[in-house]
């Protein structure tokens, strides 16, 4: 634990420093961080107005991690303007100087103050939740950064609102508190998902700690004795990667672990939520022993990088260069990396000496303390954004374990490139070529596991589930078709060949993939798809059953109980909570 804690305390301080440019000008807090910052006593600084406080024997926090969350939307409010949220962290807004001393960047409101700026709303002093959004820092046009927060449609709109949305004369909305962080635009921006980690870890931190000082307001409002109110706390992270290592070891996954696991006595059980992924069958994954090798498709006119992440099987050693790969571009010769110390890195140029590729040592150390090799290569775009700029020959390249590596399987992994609309375009997903590997059968209709497929295919489908997943304690979520609450064809499989531990409906059907979510805007409506918006559904029901004050101390256990409810439960349970537009 204290390793972990150190681990974490140094990707605090790697948010602070911001060595990726994530943040605004502006965004960064410039004072001296108070770390024991007690909250102060002014009421305008108060997490909830008395009428919004949540029932402290039944309620339960729900924590949203997504970008542009709409916190002053209808549905996460109450009769008389007041708001559930209890608190938002914009982490790119500029930085509120009187408020939020223990942040490391942008501007924290808290209930009170949004019930406040919503009455003004109601009253025409404020013309609508727009103002409400440019007032506090939510959209700001004046920041370089993509306003993602002006746009009609978003994707945290769908996924926040499906989590802890209510109806505000729902009498179950009072006792599920909001607590929101908004990413920076720059994470959602970029096409590979990796500046994620950082933001997403200072987020969790943020709500376990705003959860904890929001037990304590309620006991301070109530008079009752100190500790004596837990509520429990779901996190809904609806992000992720499909490249990395995919054994719980990243930082993320083992933090969320250690918060799972661990009961505090000042706080009730934490619980995550994340969505398995929507690239079951994009060729994103594939296995090889060393001397097999596999052709990596690039595609032409991609303005972004490309990268594949390659993971040996587990040694007790530590590293020592073992792994080795062969990169083969179209038309070239053959090159094979002589890497012997991490973060060495190996250059493939053109006869030229122009760069096409990089590939970096990245091996790391298991939870028991075994360690993997691991080794990233980096492709140049295939289309430069600028006349004479270096770029990487599109088309089908070679990638070949060398024969000398440890005998054992290799796990590969395409990273993700897509970005979600509103966004700049560009992307374009690169993937992995098996001729053994079948899209669909004789009839035409898709094949959906690798036993299905047959042969013995390079490529799979199995574990295809999103890397920030593979822990021992989140519940990962996977789409289904509401006509026959089957599994949706995108839907990732985790290691077992499931599709996730819970389903939650969100296409019609295989023919009409998309769900109604809600807009930025109240009222307001979009369509769309994947998991990203079945995680929220299943965060949701959570959330009640904590309250309710069920017992959900492992994921077999959280599966039990959704499977007790559910009419189909095999092979996965499937968790129908309505939370659609009850108007459609």
């Amino acid at each position: 634990m204290t390793a972990l804690a150190m681990a974490i305390l140094s990707a605090f301080q790697g948010l602070l420093d911001d060595p990726a440019g994530l943040l605004s000008e502006g965004s960064a807090n410039p004072l001296d961080r108070d770390w024991e910052n007690a909250d102060p006593d002014d009421p305008a600084w108060e997490f909830l107005s008395p009428q919004a406080l949540p029932d402290p024997g039944t309620g339960c926090i729900i924590g949203v991690i997504d970008d542009a969350i709409p916190f002053v939307h209808q549905r996460f409010t109450l009769p008389g303007n007041l708001s559930r949220t209890a608190s938002v962290w914009l982490q790119d807004a500029r930085f509120r100087s009187d408020r939020g001393g223990d942040l490391p960047s942008g501007a924290e409101w808290r209930g009170a103050e949004l019930s406040e700026l919503l009455a003004r709303a109601a009253t025409g002093d404020l013309p609508g939740e727009d103002a409400i959004y440019r007032l506090t820092g939510a959209v700001d046009l004046a920041h370089p950064a993509i306003p993602s927060g002006a746009f009609e449609t978003g994707h945290g709109a769908a996924v926040a609102t499906l989590a802890a949305g209510f109806d505000p004369a729902d009498s179950r909305a009072r006792n599920h508190p909001l607590i929101a962080v908004c990413l920076p635009p720059r994470i959602t921006a970029d096409s590979s998902g990796v500046l994620a980690p950082l933001p997403i870890l200072t987020g969790i931190l943020f709500i376990i700690t705003r959860a904890r000082r929001l037990c304590r307001f309620i006991e301070r409002q109530g008079g009752l004795p100190h500790g004596s109110v837990r509520l429990p706390v779901v996190i809904n992270v609806s992000l992720g990667l499909t490249a990395g290592p995919r054994d719980g070891s990243t930082l993320i996954e083992r933090f969320m672990d250690a918060v799972s696991a661990r009961q505090a006595d000042d706080l009730g059980p934490v619980r995550f939520v994340l969505p398995s992924g929507n690239h079951r069958q994009d060729r994103l994954r594939a296995r090889l022993r060393p001397g097999q090798q596999i052709g990596w498709r690039l595609p032409p006119g991609d303005t972004t990088f490309n990268a594949i992440e390659i993971w040996g099987p587990p040694q007790d050693h530590a590293p020592r260069g073992d792994l080795q790969i062969t990169l083969t571009a179209p038309g070239r010769a053959p090159a094979t990396t002589a890497l012997t110390l991490p973060w060495q890195y190996s250059v493939l140029s053109d006869p030229d000496g122009r760069p096409l590729a990089r590939a970096y040592y990245t091996p790391h150390r298991l939870r028991d303390g075994r360690w993997r090799d691991g080794i990233v290569a980096i492709a140049l775009p295939t289309c430069p954004e600028r006349l004479r700029e270096p770029f990487a020959p599109p088309g089908e390249w070679r990638i070949q374990i060398a024969e000398g590596a440890p005998d054992g399987l290799y796990d590969l992994s395409a990273q993700r490139d897509a970005v979600i609309r509103g966004f700049r375009r560009g992307a374009l997903q690169s993937w992995f070529h098996d001729p053994a590997y079948r899209n669909c059968d004789a009839r035409g209709f898709p094949i959906l596991t690798d036993a299905q497929n047959g042969g013995d295919p390079l490529a799979i489908r199995t574990d295809t589930v999103n890397t920030y997943a593979t822990g021992d304690w989140p519940l990962r979520g996977g789409s289904a078709y509401r006509r026959n609450e089957r599994a949706t064809v995108p839907t990732a499989l985790l290691n077992d060949t499931q599709p996730g531990d819970c389903l939650a409906p969100v296409d019609q059907a295989e023919n009409n993939a998309c769900m109604i979510v809600r807009g930025r805007d109240s009222g307001s409506f979009a369509l769309s798809s994947g998991t990203s918006l079945a995680a929220p559904q299943l965060a949701r029901w959570m959330a009640l059953q904590l309250s309710q004050g069920k017992v959900l101390d492992s994921r077999a256990a959280i599966r039990r109980l959704a499977e007790s409810q559910s009419a189909r439960h095999a092979p996965t349970p499937v968790v129908d909570f309505p939370a659609r537009f009850p108007e459609f």
